[in-house]
């Protein structure tokens, strides 16, 4: 049975290797380009710094030229999931049924389960592998570049986080048994490779502007009212305010507005004191710690692997089913 399976899943198998290796030749070749440039730049000592640290023009021109390509590697990262569950997950079984040939599989000595079980790891095994090694590999050209690159935009910008962790593996776990479900439900490749890509970019979206309320935020404090400057970049901001004398969330907007265009004689708005005056007390500002983001990886990983068993056991069910 695992050889039958083998052979169905060959073409399939030297797609993914030819696709690894071509990959992973560019994205080290381009990592080679890079480090020469950092050298010739002499900007090496800026890597663990970043543009702050490190202010000149030839550091301004690193990022002009290798910023975007880095962000376009994280990009194929968070993309490579949606393909394993278009074309790896969803023909899976829609195939069989489609060509008639679970017929044949279906009248052998070997059970549906286990007919379902090989072709489910003969598949999903070496999809895996390959996003895991293309993520790694991807990660080591952005350590490379340091606070020159997209990591320095912190641990939760959309690009880095979703490219990190465990996050693109759990990602294509769900993709994949995604496809495989939608396969086996609706028997057509076209309707369940349209499905998981419309039903997986709508759960990563949904997750996305969701995944902050997985974790309990920090409450920083200030008493700076008048402090419009930007929270340090790297943890996630969830929420910012103003609280009263006794700690309770302002919500009401009309204090904020009774301030907007009070002026002295000098035509000057004195905001700390108007804010004060106003029963504002503190300034607060609820963030996810840059220490959470692994965390919040697993946490997210985690309702990801539970659809991913739903789609399992529904693509049983599914197959089960058929006559």
């Amino acid at each position: 049975m695992t050889w039958v399976v083998w052979r169905q899943q060959r073409a399939v198998f030297l797609t993914l290797t030819i696709g690894l290796a071509v990959s992973v030749v560019a994205i080290l070749l381009l990592k080679a380009g890079m480090v020469a440039d950092l050298a010739a730049r002499d900007i090496v000592d800026c890597v663990p710094k970043g543009l702050p640290g490190c202010m000149g023009t030839p550091a301004a021109e690193f990022q002009n030229i290798w910023f975007d390509r880095l962000h376009i590697a994280q990009g194929t990262v968070m993309v490579a999931p949606v393909l394993i569950g278009v074309f790896v997950g969803a023909p899976l079984f829609a195939r069989e049924f489609e060509q008639g040939t679970h017929a044949l599989a279906f009248t052998q000595s070997v059970s549906r389960t286990r007919w379902m079980t090989t072709k489910f790891l003969v598949a999903a095994l070496p999809a895996l592998v390959v996003v895991a090694v293309y993520q790694v590999v991807v990660h080591s050209w952005l350590d490379a570049a340091g606070k020159l690159g997209p990591l320095a935009t912190g641990p939760f910008y959309v690009t880095t986080f979703d490219a990190q962790g465990v996050s693109p593996v759990a990602y294509t776990l769900f993709a994949y048994t995604l496809g495989m479900f939608a396969g086996a439900l609706f028997r057509r490749t076209l309707v369940a490779m349209t499905l998981t890509l419309g039903l997986f970019v709508v759960a990563r979206v949904v997750l996305a502007v969701t995944r902050e309320f997985l974790v309990t935020p920090t409450r920083v404090l200030s008493d700076d009212l008048d402090d419009h400057s930007p929270y340090e970049r790297g943890p996630l901001v969830v929420e910012s305010g103003y609280l009263d004398a006794k700690g309770a969330v302002i919500a009401d907007p009309a204090p904020l507005m009774n301030c907007a265009g009070r002026t002295n004689a000098q035509g000057v708005t004195d905001f700390e004191v108007c804010y004060r005056e106003n029963g504002l007390a503190q300034k607060f500002t609820d963030v996810i710690p840059i220490d959470k983001a692994a965390t919040l990886h697993l946490l997210e990983a985690s309702v990801f692997a539970g659809f991913a068993v739903l789609f399992v056991l529904g693509s049983v069910w599914a197959v089960r089913r058929q006559a």
